[in-house]
């Protein structure tokens, strides 16, 4: 239960430093989780954090504007499913912040 609080919590500071700053907040944040709870902040905890934040980025835009028809207009200039390029969106933030995660964590934790 406690994971999964500090997960959501995680997703939400992911969220709005992206929607505040833009995609390069993910690792600072990240790395700044890390610092404060190193024991308790794995790195699958992390990516799955920031993938989530950028879930409700997504899902908040949804309700703003076509993300569904942009996403087929933008997939089918590289020739891919719609579905592949929002896994791709989704796995980008949770990349960034398992590998400042795992950057980040002490040298006894890893």
């Amino acid at each position: 239960m406690r994971w999964m609080l500090r997960t959501a919590m995680l997703a939400a500071l992911v969220a709005a430093g992206t929607a505040l700053a833009g995609w390069w907040t993910v690792p600072l944040i990240v790395a700044l989780w890390v610092l404060v709870l190193p024991r308790r902040s794995e790195v699958s905890s992390c990516g799955l954090g920031a993938a989530l934040g950028w879930a409700i980025l997504l899902g908040w835009a949804g309700f703003e504007g076509p993300v569904a028809l942009a996403a087929r207009q933008t997939a089918g200039v590289f020739d891919l499913p719609a579905w592949v390029l929002l896994v791709a969106t989704l796995l980008f933030p949770a990349l960034l912040a398992g590998l400042a995660a795992r950057a980040m964590q002490p040298t006894s934790l890893r």
